[in-house]
């Protein structure tokens, strides 16, 4: 079975990143990888981060990094979006202060000249702040399904900006990773996800499977993973429960254990295929009180993950 090598700061969103860092390092963990989703787990924020005190945490507390996974969008001054996401309704329950925060975000749409070059502009400082810090990988994230105007015009747009990303990484010896699919994102679904891998064309870019975007979206697994070849990089595991048949009716930041993944047989695909790369723990907690309670999640997720035939590298 592939080995679980990582632990995600997700899973601390509440906490700052020496917390999240701290008990990751607690695990036995060697490896981490960094997440920042901009209203949470504010870890990497591109516009504000050091990444030379990064650095020096992850090296008081023994760790590796493997990946930066950080949201890029514009966050106003004003209210821009008035429906938000209810607590417990497609993610984990929320802090008042994260539904809030929500409200102040756009997603860069990749028909519009002025909203790719703010969006390039935004990924070469975290591929910057990235090289400093010393991460080999940065995962980006391009439109929101919700948002999109042009469809066919955006999916061109997304994959040449990626394009771009990848080949200006490169020359910071960065990889850059694209998580798809996506269900929240531009590439929902696997007929958008293959129309923007089509298209793509630096070798720097790879792909990132989530389990939870897979049991949601229900495309074949087999066949996606046998397509991608050597460009799959980074594997994510959590767990979900239901489908997304148009109506969302799905539950998505679950525990391992606690939703409906089928991780024995992700794992039997991707030994199948002879996949060797990281495999994160990205379990997402956004209404915690003491990190405690995140621990005992993610132990309990490890074991459980440990029955369905995974092994966990422990430093």
């Amino acid at each position: 079975m592939p080995v679980i090598t990582a632990c995600s700061t997700l899973a601390f969103s509440l906490s700052n990143l020496e917390t999240a860092l701290k008990h990751i390092s607690g695990y036995g963990f060697a490896k981490v990888e960094i997440s920042d989703q901009v209203t949470h787990s504010k870890h990497f924020q591109e516009g504000s981060v050091d990444p030379h005190e990064v650095k020096k945490l992850l090296e008081k507390y023994s760790l590796k990094p493997v990946c930066a996974n950080v949201a890029i969008c514009i966050v106003h001054d004003e209210i821009v979006h008035t429906l938000v996401r209810p607590a417990g309704s497609l993610s984990s329950a929320e802090t008042d202060e994260i539904q809030k925060a929500k409200q102040y975000l756009s997603f860069h749409k990749f028909h519009i000249p002025e909203d790719v070059q703010d969006f390039h502009r935004r990924v070469v400082t975290l591929i910057d702040n990235a090289a400093i810090a010393g991460i080999p990988q940065v995962c980006v994230h391009t439109g929101r399904r919700l948002d999109v105007e042009n469809l066919d015009a955006e999916i061109i747009g997304a994959a040449k900006a990626i394009d771009r990303a990848a080949e200006y990484a490169r020359s910071k010896n960065i990889r850059v990773l694209v998580e798809m699919p996506h269900v929240w994102n531009l590439y929902s679904d696997m007929e958008k996800t293959m129309r923007i891998f089509s298209l793509l064309t630096s070798d720097n870019a790879g792909v990132l499977i989530d389990s939870t975007h897979w049991h949601t979206s229900g495309y074949n697994l087999e066949k996606y993973v046998s397509v991608l070849g050597d460009r799959l990089w980074h594997i994510h595991l959590r767990d979900a429960a239901g489908k997304d048949g148009g109506r969302q009716s799905y539950e998505l930041e679950k525990t391992p254990g606690r939703g409906e993944v089928d991780f024995a047989f992700l794992g039997e695909i991707l030994d199948k295929y002879g996949y060797h790369g990281e495999v994160t723990l990205e379990t997402e907690y956004k209404n915690y009180r003491d990190p405690g309670e995140v621990d005992s999640e993610n132990l309990f997720a490890l074991e459980y993950l440990k029955t369905a035939g995974w092994e966990v590298s422990l430093g």
